[in-house]
């Protein structure tokens, strides 16, 4: 069962923690215990970038894995991070009550969550951009820097030399490109992709690194359950009843669509990201179950996409 891949020329854990929710502030200390509860799962790979947790996630996250030599880490560069970080984080611990109490409120806000500015790739913008992550981080070098939701007209000449400066100085291993998209919409560039994965897409070869992510938040468990349900996840060896079963089968279906890829998971709560990731059928992920894929995006396509 191969629980992990070479990222960057080391080996890392398939399964990584995508920082987006990290947050200070007054949460600090629980965004540390989520990454704390997910090295002690085995997660060695960890995702985040300027604009992440609004503008908090790299401080939360080198807090978190100060002295760890064992992880790796890809940050970003190209979307700023968000000003006046620390009152914002403020402004939303206090607010947190009424986010909850009103879900189309939180669903509105958090579509803007990071506040950054888009398109910050030129060369003085990526220079400050990595000399501060690497300061918040805690790091002489990053394993992964990635151009963030750039479009074709970003990427010149220009921007291959300061991305390609980054790895000749080493303070970043590997260079790519990263989208909130599909595989489709991503600009490519350098030997790491990392897009949203659907159905049928993470398992285009490639010769670098994918890094897949967004498959819980496609693909979440349909209310009501289509006819045959419980038949069908019962087939592939899931528990209808374990709440963790429908992220545990997502997963097992992304690793094994996309056998070298690092599948990212998110998570505020370090129970939930425990349940899902021991819900994982490593051997089914590993390809030792004959018909998974197939039958498991069956029963995806049962449910529809969002």
């Amino acid at each position: 069962m191969t629980r992990t891949t070479t990222l960057s020329g080391r080996e890392t854990s398939r399964i990584g923690l995508g920082c987006g929710r990290l947050q200070g502030g007054a949460v600090t200390k629980a965004s540390i215990r989520l990454v704390e509860q997910a090295r002690k799962l085995g997660i060695t790979h960890f995702d985040v970038a300027p604009s992440y947790g609004l503008g908090l996630a790299e401080d939360v996250l080198g807090d978190a894995l100060a002295g760890d030599a064992a992880v790796t880490i890809a940050t970003k560069v190209g979307i700023a991070r968000p000003g006046h970080a620390g009152l914002k984080s403020l402004a939303r611990s206090v607010l947190k009550p009424l986010f909850s109490a009103t879900p189309a409120l939180r669903r509105r806000l958090g579509a803007n969550a990071s506040g950054g500015t888009r398109g910050q790739f030129g060369a003085a913008q990526i220079e400050a951009s990595v000399t501060e992550s690497l300061r918040r981080l805690k790091r002489d070098t990053v394993d992964v820097l990635l151009l963030h939701q750039p479009d074709p007209e970003s990427i010149g000449p220009e921007v291959a030399a300061t991305m390609a400066r980054t790895m000749s100085d080493h303070r970043a291993v590997s260079v790519g490109s990263g989208t909130g998209g599909d595989l489709d919409a991503l600009v490519p560039f350098g030997m790491v992709r990392q897009y949203r994965w659907s159905t049928g897409t993470a398992s285009t070869p490639t010769a670098g690194t994918d890094i897949v992510h967004g498959l819980l938040r496609r693909y979440p468990r349909p209310t009501p359950t289509p006819p045959a349900w419980d038949e069908q996840m019962n087939a592939l060896g899931f528990d209808p009843a374990d709440p963790a079963s429908w992220p545990g089968l997502l997963l097992t279906l992304a690793l094994a669509s996309a056998p070298n890829a690092i599948v990212l998971i998110s998570s505020t709560d370090p129970r939930r990201l425990t349940q899902a990731v021991e819900a994982i059928d490593w051997g089914a992920a590993a390809g030792e179950r004959a018909g998974f894929i197939d039958a498991a995006e069956a029963l995806i396509a049962t449910g529809g996409a969002t």
